[in-house]
């Protein structure tokens, strides 16, 4: 078996796939950095910068540390003197004349700490709290979250009981948190979502003809002659796409992480992940960082799977691209939600198998034990490959040329 995968993936790897992987990583990277070119940000002089540069300064004007009382207040203290203050509560407007949308090195801070005291958890990037509600910040975060579920618009709508036991589980959450400049760790989890339908994409334009007749990457008589060749030719095609398909990923991952190591830099992975997820588990940014790695590679595995299941029963590749594009497109541009139905259904789609991992308004519950989303994605994804080999199987015993 080990002899016959390279000669399916030399099918896959031909002057083609070369050519559609250059134009899709120039694709995949024309997000990345517009959304790097689109910062503003201020100086400690007060002059605005924009572009590239501008994440270097705020790495730089980002005060790190733990966040004790003390930090705190001291915090507090920085914001009154900043030259950042006027243009967040609004007494200086030049930014907007300019058509600028600025961006502050304490932003995820000031939202943290303003989570417990604001209605409605509208995102506050001032820090005008007291010393005594900076001095029990711990004691009212933790205290919030009965609050924060019983209004907010969970995926999974939670009852009192299991509200209350999400809020006892914060309760233990380690404290005091560590704040580090960590735009890298966030931007990663952000791109990867953005853009891992594209690499979808990508793989269904290389894989869509895996068991297409009249291909050269699909079948031909001799292969389907008899029923152990169906079998082993099963399993090198599975076999091939499936390395491929790993090759594939963790290209685009280590380009990923090259972008964000030059633009952004993985400085801050040691800070908490609390920082910016709304969660139970304690972990530092590059554990999630990591995690959000793995389940993105666990997806790439399910599509890769579901794409060859459609190229066996269709036998034509041309129609296989063309489903995987619109449902690609269509899950990217429906987020999951509790509206219409199109919005519920998303929860089962691989492409969200990277999707607020661990938060806490992602939690699922048999009884009275939680799970975060992350095992319900790979609960679902586990399926969907078993699944789809039966499928294939099936199909196989089925599959005639004429």
């Amino acid at each position: 078996m080990r002899n016959f995968i390279p000669l399916e993936l030399k099918k896959i790897l031909n002057k083609n796939t070369v050519i559609i992987s250059l134009l899709f990583l120039t694709i995949i990277l024309i997000p990345w950095i517009q959304t790097a070119k689109s910062i503003d940000v201020l100086d400690d002089e007060g002059t605005i910068h924009s572009d590239l540069g501008g994440w270097k300064i705020l790495r730089e004007r980002t005060v790190e540390g733990t966040m004790t009382t003390d930090y705190l207040l001291q915090m507090k203290q920085n914001y009154e003197n900043s030259v950042d203050k006027p243009y967040i509560e609004g007494e200086v407007d030049t930014d907007r004349k300019l058509g600028k949308r600025l961006t502050f090195p304490h932003d995820a801070l000031n939202w943290e700490l303003n989570f417990p005291y604001i209605k409605y958890r509208v995102l506050d990037n001032s820090l005008n709290l007291t010393d005594e509600q900076l001095s029990n910040f711990y004691v009212d975060w933790k205290g919030s979250f009965t609050e924060y579920l019983s209004t907010e618009q969970n995926l999974f709508p939670y009852t009192e009981k299991q509200i209350e036991i999400i809020s006892q589980k914060m309760q233990k959450v380690p404290t005091p948190f560590l704040f580090k400049y960590d735009s890298g760790w966030e931007y990663l989890k952000i791109g990867l979502l953005n853009t891992i339908y594209l690499f979808f994409m990508f793989l269904a334009f290389i894989l869509c003809e895996g068991f297409s007749k009249n291909s050269s990457k699909g079948i031909d008589k001799v292969t389907l002659s008899t029923k152990e060749s169906r079998r082993r030719l099963l399993s090198y095609k599975l076999g091939a796409a499936c390395v491929f398909s790993t090759i594939a990923y963790f290209v685009y991952i280590a380009i990923i992480l090259l972008f964000i190591t030059a633009v952004y830099t993985l400085h801050g992975w040691d800070s908490s992940v609390q920082i910016g997820t709304i969660t139970f588990y304690s972990m530092n940014q590059l554990q999630e960082g990591l995690l959000y790695i793995s389940m993105g590679y666990f997806s790439t595995l399910v599509v890769t799977h579901l794409i060859l299941f459609l190229s066996v029963v269709f036998k034509r590749g041309k129609l296989v691209l063309a489903l995987s594009l619109i449902y690609f497109y269509l899950v990217n541009t429906y987020q999951m939600g509790r509206g219409a139905l199109i919005e519920k259904v998303m929860v089962f789609m691989p492409q969200n198998f990277i999707n607020n991992l661990i938060g806490i308004e992602k939690l699922y519950f048999v009884g009275n034990t939680v799970f975060p989303y992350v095992f319900v994605a790979l609960f679902l994804g586990t399926v969907y490959i078993l699944l789809s080999r039966i499928g294939i199987s099936i199909w196989m015993r089925r599959y005639y040329l004429q």
